[in-house]
């Protein structure tokens, strides 16, 4: 009763806490929070014309200043920037657990994702939901659980992210928060679609575009665009993807979005390469390249040069194709990309398809040995955390079996000691029924003394009157 009255007690004091920091922001700041995802090139304004005020506020409001502003850069795609203030956010807050500190936990994640450092996001990630949990908020459990799910999508961990997605479209139904359920649609649309389930993809992702569209998070609207127009793209339906990224592009241009300026041009380029059209692609593809340098996330850069080489590639172009291949393999570099990447791996194989082609055929057949070691060092280390899952696969079911037998032994030795238990019983009733029958017997036969005794004398009393 103490631990659950406790536990109340202090969630009511965080949800206070909570209610008094918001209290406590200043309009222009709670202005900034309320409009961020409609309009965050005017709220990034607002806020940086504030930004002097700010530091004469207390900590917990400067952190939500902060925070604010990462959210702002993530929208923006400068995550760096993102990066930079969700930890000075967080260096303003205490120890004490806070929804604030779990927002400035999954923006430092995101902005390290975005940056391929996956192991240290998912350490963020982690802990903000530690937190949420320990605070009892089911919403931002979930929002991390969306993070975590988009993590393991990236490092192509597909199926674990779709249970995971399962699992928090699920839970997330009861609570019909409308920013929470278009976030698990858009990323479960998107998971499904590099699944190769396009069908599902394009449903869910059409709802999130619904859902977004209501909520006027036009960032968002722009995002679920491109990946519908991926998504048309992988089908072949070329027409229904150019048609959605022009949609992609014509919003990026209303919102004067550098960043998805660049995603649109270059999806309407592989979109315009794919379907034979490789001087469309070309020229698209070189519209992309003037906002490159708007993009903080650097993995950008080694895809970017990939996907020109092989629009080139396409167009018989094979030297300029080499050209962008050493420009993908320096930036991978550039980027600490890991070895065994995805990324790398694409790379080398077209760099072996590219050497053949200008009649290099050594250098193609050992880049081609390099991409076989690498594909093979993949597979075998995939095929050992298989069999790692596997084998803690059979341990756990091991000792669920060990934990199921020892219950099942504590239940018959339950019910042997209720059966004991009810030997006793049943003994002290015959006892009782025992005792009681020789109480009876004897006061009967203390009765029968007495009536005998009482009769001797009245007749002995008889005998003596009549005598006299």
């Amino acid at each position: 009763m103490n631990k659950h009255l406790s536990a109340i007690m202090f969630c009511t004091g965080m949800l206070l806490s909570q209610a008094a920091i918001a209290a406590a922001l200043p309009d222009w700041l709670a202005q900034v929070d309320e409009q961020k995802h409609r309009q965050p090139e005017q709220m990034l304004q607002l806020l940086q014309q504030h930004q002097a005020e700010l530091a004469s506020l207390t900590p917990d409001v400067q952190a939500n200043g902060y925070y604010q502003q990462a959210a702002l850069m993530k929208a923006l795609g400068r995550h760096q920037e993102q990066l930079e203030a969700a930890e000075r956010g967080l260096a303003l807050l205490g120890k004490e657990p806070s929804l604030l500190k779990v927002d400035l936990l999954y923006q430092l994640g995101f902005a390290l994702e975005m940056q391929t450092q996956y192991q240290q996001a998912m350490q963020h990630y982690q802990q903000g939901m530690e937190l949420a949990t320990l605070l009892d908020d089911e919403k931002h459990v979930l929002l991390g659980q969306i993070n975590h799910a988009a993590l393991l999508s990236a490092q192509n961990k597909e199926q674990q992210a779709l249970l995971l997605l399962k699992d928090t479209y699920q839970r997330a139904q009861p609570l019909k928060d409308a920013e929470l359920l278009a976030e698990i649609n858009a990323e479960l649309g998107l998971l499904y679609a590099s699944l190769a389930f396009e069908q599902d993809a394009i449903g869910l992702l059409n709802e999130a575009l619904k859902q977004y569209e209501q909520l006027g998070w036009q960032k968002n609207q722009i995002t679920v665009l491109f990946n519908l127009a991926r998504t048309y793209s992988y089908l072949e339906q070329y027409q229904l993807s150019l048609q959605t990224y022009n949609q992609m592009l014509q919003k990026s241009l209303q919102a004067d979005d550098k960043v998805n300026l660049y995603h649109a041009y270059l999806g309407l380029a592989i979109t315009s390469s794919d379907s034979g059209n490789g001087d469309a692609a070309l020229s698209y593809i070189d519209k992309a390249e003037q906002y490159l340098p708007q993009l903080q996330s650097t993995s950008h850069i080694s895809t970017h040069h990939y996907e020109k080489s092989l629009i080139y590639q396409k167009l018989n172009q094979s030297s300029l194709a080499m050209q962008q291949v050493v420009l993908a393999e320096q930036a991978l570099t550039d980027e600490s990309v890991a070895e065994d990447s995805p990324t790398r791996l694409n790379v080398w194989y077209l760099k072996a398809q590219l050497l053949a082609e200008q009649g290099e055929y050594q250098r193609a057949y050992q880049q081609l040995t390099d991409f076989v070691f690498l594909f093979q060092d993949v597979r075998n280390k995939e095929n050992e955390l298989a069999l790692e899952q596997l084998r803690l696969g059979f341990d756990h079911e091991r000792q669920l079996q060990q934990n199921r037998l020892l219950e099942q032994d504590n239940e018959l030795k339950a019910l042997r000691l209720k059966e004991a238990e009810r030997d006793r019983q049943v003994q002290f009733l015959w006892l009782a029924v025992l005792g009681c029958s020789t109480l009876v017997l004897l006061i009967l036969l203390l009765w029968q003394l007495t009536r005998k005794k009482s009769k001797s004398i009245a007749t002995g009393a008889e005998v003596s009157g009549q005598t006299g």
